[in-house]
């Protein structure tokens, strides 16, 4: 048996479309996305903005193994080019008794360079680990 980690840790975190949860609390993520791609570029883009494209996804991430009590959580995105800007912290309950936490946040991304995007997640400050995708120009046909 795989022993649990003791303190807090990320079981799960990925970018998807759209997300709904049913009745019985059962979440359904719907369009994963590990890969966003963008027609290449053919020199009359206009140089003096840098996006690319502003795509909207669904952070899905579930934290478990948090003491009872007040915690910090912070989402922090990371792409290609200029840095974006961070938003605030959040205060976090966990009540006694709590398992796991998942949380759904949804975020414009304003593509400005192919390459890893991802999102960090850290808890009261400590990394737990982040979700990524990938842009890509899409390949020309053979």
């Amino acid at each position: 048996m795989a022993e649990e980690p003791s303190g807090p840790y990320l079981k799960y975190a990925l970018f998807c479309n759209d997300t709904s949860e049913g009745d019985d609390g059962d979440l359904s993520l719907n369009g994963i996305v590990d890969l966003y791609e963008l027609p290449a570029p053919d020199g009359s883009e206009d140089t003096s903005d840098p996006v690319l494209a502003t795509v909207d996804f669904n952070l899905a991430f579930c934290i478990g193994g948090a003491e009872p009590g007040d915690h910090y959580l912070f989402v922090t995105l990371k792409t290609p080019g200029i840095p974006l800007e961070t938003p605030p912290a959040q205060k976090v309950e966990w009540e006694e008794g709590i398992l796991f936490q998942r949380w759904i946040k949804t975020f414009r991304i304003p593509v400005q360079k192919p390459g890893i995007h991802s999102a960090a997640i850290l808890f009261d400050g400590i990394p737990l680990g982040e979700a990524t995708f990938l842009v890509r120009y899409t390949p020309k046909p053979a």
